[in-house]
């Protein structure tokens, strides 16, 4: 009884510890009170009764269970929100545990701590003291409460998994050193192995959160551009219509100035950018259109002699694709588009070539561009691999991330007559 007790006393600290620490991850305005106190009561009892029949990694298991729950009900959050809070809290209080493991088994061996209830105690209100430590520096706390809501945003139930695939994994082995408890070679081994399972999931992490910024961004992107396709053809449209009107006054006037300034502004004003927005017309709508164009304007204001060329079916694969295919083919040539900019505004000649053209079974996108030699990195898919400078290298790692989703797209690079050529394939998915 007296176990069951100790146990008790320590699980509702800890779990009232942990509605302080989560507060903080969710930056939620909850507030303390009579029920949620009962509430942390039956959920340390529970957890209590539990870690006293047999305590082992599946207690572990069951216990972060109970406490998904309790703090679904405390935080009023869906069930797959509160187990990614109550997963970072884990990360947070093995993070206290393996601190305080290693110290005091190096420093203050305590051979009786899971044996002796007072040392017990004593254990888990350091325990405890750490984890509040922890979360109170700024930085942690701003990191976890970022990585609450990147784990939140998008594909929660495979963010829930994945806490619960390294939930499992630390479970096992933070009862490995419990039951060994003492400084040796399978001491060390199960510590390094929880430190790098809480490594993974914290890279696992910074990983989706610059995915999902990277995403985010071009979403914005592509929603502004969708206007800019509905102008473009507003705007075709109505240049059409000015250019029949001033064809009329042209042969309405008898003046030979007149006639000059009228089939100048005729032969120039009007056919500045006709040519692409000819070239745009069969694309599918829903921003690829409007990217394109926009990116277009960037090359020119950059003074960079940009060429497109498109032969595309209007009942073809292209125009076959569905919203979100498209997005996510507008991020892709967003990226590329983005880097062909950036080397030929760097090289001599200043050049890039956009070619769309459909083929039997698949739709080849090329991107050419002039180039820099000296600016080519070898490994510039990896992240933050770049000759930009610090905040860049982030585009080809989000292409590169997109492709590994997306099996509909392919893509190769090779360099033909001083030209980096990108190739992006897409492949007739109505077949499958």
């Amino acid at each position: 009884m007296l176990g069951v007790l100790v146990n008790a006393i320590c699980a509702f600290i800890l779990a009232l510890s942990g509605f302080y620490i989560i507060k903080k991850i969710t930056k939620s305005n909850e507030k303390i009170d009579k029920r949620k106190i009962i509430i942390l009561m039956i959920n340390a009892f529970s957890i209590a009764i539990i870690r006293t029949a047999e305590y082992n990694s599946i207690s572990s298991l069951i216990s972060f269970v109970i406490n998904t729950l309790t703090y679904k009900v405390l935080f009023h959050e869906s069930i797959e929100k509160a187990a990614i809070a109550t997963g970072l809290l884990s990360l947070i209080v093995v993070s206290a545990d393996v601190i305080f493991s290693v110290t005091q088994l190096i420093l203050v061996p305590l051979a009786k701590t899971y044996s002796d209830y007072v040392t017990y105690f004593i254990s888990n209100m350091i325990i405890v003291i750490l984890s509040l430590i922890i979360i109170s520096i700024k930085p942690i706390e701003s990191r976890m409460n970022k990585f609450f809501i990147t784990l939140s945003k998008k594909d929660l139930k495979i963010n829930v998994i994945f806490i619960l695939f390294i939930m499992i994994i630390i479970s096992f082995f933070v009862y490995n050193v419990i039951i060994n408890y003492q400084f040796n070679s399978k001491f060390l081994s199960d510590i390094i192995v929880i430190g790098s399972a809480i490594s993974i999931g914290i890279i696992f992490i910074s990983n989706k959160e610059t995915y999902d910024k990277l995403s985010d961004e071009y979403d914005v992107l592509l929603s502004s551009v969708q206007n800019l396709e509905e102008w473009i053809e507003n705007e075709q449209f109505i240049r059409h219509e000015y250019k029949n009107q001033l064809a009329v006054l042209y042969e309405l006037s008898g003046e030979k100035d007149v006639k000059n300034k009228i089939q100048e502004i005729i032969d120039e004003n009007l056919n500045i950018n006709s040519e692409v927005i000819t070239n745009l017309t069969n694309l599918p709508k829903g921003g690829l259109k409007g990217l394109i164009y926009y990116k277009t304007i960037v090359a020119k204001n950059n003074k960079i002699n940009i060429t497109i060329n498109t032969s595309i079916n209007t009942k073809g694969i292209l125009n076959k694709l569905n919203k979100n295919q498209i997005t996510t083919l507008s991020k892709l040539i967003g990226v590329y588009l983005d880097n062909a900019i950036d080397a030929a505004k760097k090289s001599r000649k200043k050049i890039i070539l956009l070619e769309i053209y459909e083929l039997k079974n698949r739709v080849n996108i090329v991107i050419s561009n002039t180039f820099n030699k000296s600016s080519l990195v070898e490994n510039r898919y990896d992240k933050g691999i770049t000759t930009k400078g610090e905040g860049h290298g982030q585009g080809l790692y989000f292409a590169r991330k997109i492709l590994n989703k997306n099996n509909w797209i392919e893509e190769k690079q090779e360099i033909i007559d001083n030209y980096y050529i990108e190739t992006i394939t897409i492949k007739n998915t109505s077949k499958k």
